[in-house]
């Protein structure tokens, strides 16, 4: 995961007035569904937020399945509500509850084979469900389990597991945990095929870093080394898939007689 800045968002000529129009249907009873031309509409816009059309919970390229545009907060029935919750129909039409999100992530699926289970669907917890939005209001009322992209800092709440590619927590702080673990079961991180793609960019990185701290130690290989950190600086840019993951796997390598990995991360 890595954070989007969904004020970057540029809409097309007449999005706007389409978004109010099929708003102001659903508030007098229509079905979302009927007006999802209006959020399919945004979905290249949406996908140019990232390179390499990379979904925006699991850093998957476009190859792992059809992208889809997902609302953060479902416009249908809200799973996790205590209370009978139809959705977030008020919040159908607004951009800012978009985020572009793979198959595997966005919809229910059962990997029977490896025995996990995923994807956000109408899944949306919350830290105090006593809080929980039924209607138009602030949202900041809500503190949100599941890890959110366009949020500055969550990305960094998240990584994977050197030897096997599999997502873990990133902290220590038991709430931020809680939250990441939730993230991985509904985002459906943990889904086996993803976890294998992980693996192999993970140990790439760390047989490049293993290369580059022994070029490092030796004057003599200068040029050597500054060919290995730019191939490690290029597996952590926003381009490559699991950037956030590379990132969080390289912090574990920094040392005091090694300040060019910070400096990479850094860069």
């Amino acid at each position: 995961m890595r954070y989007i800045d969904l004020d970057e968002l540029s809409l097309p000529d007449g999005w706007s007035a389409k978004a109010e129009a099929a708003a102001q249907a659903v508030q007098g009873g229509a079905d979302p569904e009927d007006y999802s031309e209006v959020w399919r509409d945004l979905k290249h816009e949406l996908s140019a937020l990232f390179p390499e059309k990379k979904c925006w919970y699991c850093e998957s390229p476009v190859d792992r399945a059809d992208n889809a545009v997902d609302h953060f907060r479902p416009k249908g029935r809200v799973s996790d509500a205590l209370n009978p919750h139809a959705g977030y129909q008020w919040l159908a039409f607004e951009w800012r509850n978009y985020r572009y999100a793979c198959t595997f992530c966005n919809s229910r699926r059962k990997d029977v084979l490896h025995g996990t289970a995923g994807g956000k669907a109408d899944r949306f917890p919350l830290l105090d469900e006593s809080r929980r939005l039924y209607g138009p209001g602030p949202l900041d009322q809500e503190a949100p389990k599941l890890l959110d992209p366009c949020e500055l800092n969550d990305w960094e709440l998240i990584g994977c597991k050197q030897e096997n590619g599999k997502p873990c927590p990133a902290t220590d702080d038991p709430v931020d945990h809680m939250r990441a673990m939730e993230s991985i079961e509904v985002y459906h991180l943990d889904y086996e095929p993803t976890c294998k793609q992980r693996h192999r960019a993970a140990v790439q990185l760390m047989a490049d870093v293993e290369l580059g701290k022994r070029l490092f130690a030796n004057p003599e290989m200068k040029n050597e080394f500054k060919t290995v950190a730019r191939k490690i600086r290029r597996a952590i840019e926003r381009k490559s898939p699991f950037s956030g993951d590379m990132i969080y796997l390289l912090k574990g390598q920094r040392a005091a007689d090694h300040p060019w990995i910070q400096k990479l991360i850094e860069a």
